[in-house]
């Protein structure tokens, strides 16, 4: 399996590395902070702590191991050139409920679509994978900490304060910022969107939402609005629940909505070392939002 390391300095005493596995692009990330001590090289992912690259200077060589949860492999990287230029940047914002983690791409030329990332606790450990897999497609996302229950009061302030970050961030569309949210915050936001002065979205993605009498109210509230919306169904009983979803969004002419067999409820396929996206994803997601 190919790997690289690139090691970059943009600032004075700022340092940033990019690990990259061209093969399995769910082992890829970006480390914003580097601990190097004695010729040791130490890198945590983002919002994956279980996921660190450790590695020593040995001549033109680093050597050393990548652990992943229980799993461990050894690595050998050659020294080489110059490092290529940065994905997208990475950054930690400190909140009461836990830090939120803002991938932001490095070209900011073009304005593009920004999203809030609102992970429930059964696909939060694959959201800094799906939020590394977005930014590297010029798409800027703002992944919020997981949270015990969901509703409509609690998550307003939340989204609110999310959605004027990502307004703030440079190289953002400010016309085109939305949200995915999944499970029970997928449901609790539909019903605050639809309700009367609720915070703008310009798009709805939900992921693994069980359609209430509720959701369905809100969901059609948000299709009157002319709010696109793409639905993510996977894990056990997704047929089914898809099919709710499609119901509730108007049968075959309403929204899109995607089941993908073999996938979890985080819309990943488990393998030996690390898992992989589920057939045509991350693909059909960025095509997507690139449409609206």
């Amino acid at each position: 399996m190919r790997a690289a390391l690139d090691i970059r300095h943009p600032s004075p005493g700022h340092y940033e590395a990019e690990f990259t596995v061209p093969t399995t692009s769910t082992l890829s990330f970006v480390a914003d902070t580097i601990f190097f001590n004695d010729n040791q090289l130490r890198l945590q992912r983002p919002a994956r702590p279980a996921q660190v690259l450790t590695l020593m200077l040995d001549g033109d060589f680093w050597r050393g191991s990548l652990v992943l949860d229980s799993a461990k492999v050894e690595i050998i990287l050659l020294k080489r050139g110059m490092p290529t230029p940065s994905t997208y940047r990475v950054e930690e914002l400190a909140q009461d409920g836990g830090s939120a983690w803002l991938f932001s791409p490095s070209d900011t030329g073009t304005p593009g679509a920004a999203l809030a990332l609102l992970p429930d606790t059964e696909t939060t450990p694959a959201a800094a994978l799906w939020a590394d897999a977005l930014a590297r497609e010029g798409i800027i996302v703002l992944m919020l900490p997981a949270v015990d229950s969901a509703s409509a009061p609690l998550e307003t302030p939340r989204l609110q304060v999310a959605l004027n970050v990502l307004r703030a961030t440079p190289g953002a569309d400010t016309a085109n910022i939305g949200v995915w949210a999944a499970g029970m915050r997928a449901a609790a936001l539909a019903e605050m969107l639809a309700g009367p002065g609720a915070p703008r979205a310009a798009f709805v993605i939900a992921q693994n939402v069980n359609v209430s009498s509720g959701t369905r109210t809100a969901l059609r509230e948000l299709r009157k609005q002319q709010v696109p919306i793409l639905a993510l169904y996977g894990g056990s009983n997704a047929t089914q629940r898809a099919m709710l979803m499609r119901n509730a969004l108007g049968g075959r002419r309403g929204a899109p909505v995607r089941t993908y067999r073999g996938t979890g409820p985080d819309l990943l396929m488990p393998e030996a070392l690390s898992p992989r996206f589920g057939p045509g994803l991350p693909k059909e997601v960025v095509e997507w939002l690139r449409g609206q």
